[in-house]
């Protein structure tokens, strides 16, 4: 006898297939809510970086302003001071933009140019010479276009028009491009001076590969991703440039021309975690980026200090040399916080930077370098490090990382004079250590 199945059908349909409509339905708007939250995420965190990047550029104006009061060393220096710090907040808060939000290089040029360019005239002032009228011009300069710029970026937040998009107009005008764009030139002998823009990337070899080759590498690489050919940046490390955009996410990649070496990478994290990991979490994060370092040539790598954003922790690295870290020489490394994987790479400084240093020993002991620290210093850690004063220009120095009370400082003391070259306050905030 022949049986025939009988299907259950309800409101027309057959019930195997309804119930697999319901499924789909429900997966379809659990994705869209999860796409939802992470945008609501990426834009929270844009606001914030714009916030910080209009209430640095307002509060630099004003230290600008005061420049054309003070007549003192002291005042002077501690208003040198004022601008440098404030120059590199508004530089990291514009690094945490997207580059749809960015202005383009010159932006951060000029910021950077702006800090750099107040700490050459700190040390000429504390050294007892006097402004030139040459740099005392230049600051003119420099206070007319930030007026320009805090007028403009307050004007975003004032009215609340945190712009998503450059088609908005807000950054994308001519008048907007008139306005923003055309900073002051600032001769100087610093870590962004013309020179040094040009130097060439020492972290290179001589030999190049051709595109086919790049390929090859960026395809070993990630051989899970069907890769494609974008083109070629040109720069002063030029280039090749690949993407793939699947149901794993989306993905970037850049291989050197010279050497055919990994240059950056960015892929898509799994979760949106950015909550400051615990102690264990930290722990397995740094021995996951730490595996990828060695596994992909990097040699010995230490971390220095972290951030955390939207289902990853953005990590730093220095290299190492014979027990001196390597300060110019920094790896950000992206470690997905849901699989321990490896998301991202930026090895923009170490590719210009590493090279082996001709490492002098320290004239100094530690236990006199010691003696320059104050005397309301806690120290902590002691470590020996070369840090860059300019692209040219780099100094062996004794890092100490103090506390004062619930205050976390790292102090370098010059390995050779005993002077303080730098002293950074680290705050520990919900998205990670930064340091001031």
């Amino acid at each position: 006898m022949i049986r025939v199945s009988k299907k259950i059908w309800l409101f027309g349909l057959p019930a195997i297939l309804l119930i697999g409509l319901a499924v789909m339905t429900v997966s379809f708007f659990r994705q869209r809510k999860t796409i939802a939250e992470q945008q609501r995420v990426i834009d929270a965190q844009t606001e914030s970086a714009y916030r910080a990047l209009s209430n640095d550029l307002t509060d630099l104006n004003v230290a600008l302003s005061k420049l054309e009061a003070a007549s003192t060393p002291a005042r002077l220096s501690k208003t040198f001071a004022d601008i440098r710090r404030l120059s590199s907040g508004a530089v990291r808060a514009l690094s945490l933009l997207p580059v749809a939000h960015a202005d383009d290089e010159g932006l951060m040029q000029f910021l950077t140019r702006t800090g750099d360019f107040a700490e050459s005239l700190m040390d000429r002032v504390l050294s007892g010479q006097m402004l030139t009228e040459e740099q005392i011009g230049s600051l003119g300069e420099l206070r007319t276009c930030c007026s320009g710029l805090a007028e403009q970026y307050d004007g975003g937040c004032t009215d609340g028009a945190f712009p998503k998009a450059p088609e908005d107009g807000f950054y994308g005008g001519e008048t907007d491009e008139e306005n923003i764009t055309n900073y002051p030139t600032l001769l100087y002998d610093g870590p962004f001076s013309e020179s040094s823009e040009q130097a060439e990337p020492l972290g290179l070899p001589d030999e190049t590969v051709d595109e086919a080759e790049a390929t090859r590498r960026a395809q070993e690489l990630f051989p899970d991703r069907a890769l494609s050919f974008d083109g070629r940046t040109e720069s002063a490390i030029v280039t090749f440039d690949f993407s793939a955009s699947d149901e794993k996410g989306e993905l970037c990649v850049s291989i050197t021309e010279r050497g055919g070496l990994l240059f950056y990478f960015m892929g898509t994290p799994s979760g949106t975690k950015n909550d400051p990991p615990t102690d264990e979490e930290s722990e397995r994060l740094h021995a996951a980026a730490s595996a990828y370092l060695s596994e992909h040539g990097f040699g010995r790598m230490e971390p220095s200090y972290a951030q955390y954003y939207a289902g990853t922790v953005v990590i730093n690295y220095a290299a190492v040399q014979n027990g001196v870290i390597l300060y110019a020489d920094l790896v950000k490394v992206y470690v997905d916080r849901d699989t321990l994987k490896v998301v991202g790479l930026d090895a923009m400084n170490y590719r210009f930077h590493h090279r082996e240093r001709d490492l002098s020993r320290p004239i100094m002991t530690e236990a006199d370098a010691r003696n320059s620290l104050s005397d309301a210093l806690t120290l902590e850690h002691t470590a020996l490090a070369l840090i860059p004063k300019s692209n040219t220009r780099e100094v062996l120095c004794y890092e100490f990382k103090c506390t004062r009370g619930e205050t976390y400082f790292i102090v370098y003391i010059n390995a050779e004079s005993g002077a303080e070259e730098e002293i950074f306050e680290v705050l520990n905030s919900d998205e990670g250590d930064l340091v001031v």
